[in-house]
């Protein structure tokens, strides 16, 4: 695999994808639900967000699909997506998986589950959100400008 310059992507970085953090992030949630609970709650509604979630991740990767830009993270974009669910967040993958992260926790029933939530948006946001904004800034110039100016990064 290459990055965004053509160069060789070593194997430490190929799997430095959003879907693991996302992944590492159910299974800690799990094992604090499990180990340190804290507020136990019985609240009804977490796999319903966590299907919002997949479905906004699903929906985004079609407008993915129709511009013909990559979806990968690390990959040069070809063009900005501004309409569907970018018309409401820059970053509605990102977002997705936090709600799939939310419902989770929900469904787990523990406080200590739905803590891991803004960790994972922090980390993802400091991983990948930003370098991204900024490659996409410099592709699309005054476009991306002005997006920027009308659409906020999260919701």
């Amino acid at each position: 695999m290459k990055d965004r310059h053509g160069n060789a992507v070593p194997i430490s970085k190929r799997i430095d994808i959003p879907p693991l953090w996302l992944l590492a992030t159910l299974a800690a949630q799990f094992l604090l639900a499990r180990i340190a609970p804290l507020l136990s709650f019985d609240i009804p509604g977490g796999p319903i967000l966590a299907l919002a979630g997949l479905t906004l991740i699903f929906w985004s990767a079609i407008h993915f699909r129709r511009a013909q830009t990559p979806i990968h993270p690390r990959r040069k974009p070809t063009s900005l997506i501004t309409d569907g669910p970018f018309a409401f967040s820059r970053n509605p993958i990102y977002l997705g998986m936090a709600l799939i992260a939310a419902g989770w926790a929900i469904r787990l029933g523990a406080l200590s589950p739905v803590l891991l939530v803004p960790v994972f948006m922090l980390v993802v946001q400091r991983r990948f959100i930003e370098g991204e904004e900024f490659h996409v800034g410099k592709a699309m110039g005054e476009d991306w400008t002005a997006y920027t100016a009308r659409t906020r990064r999260w919701l």
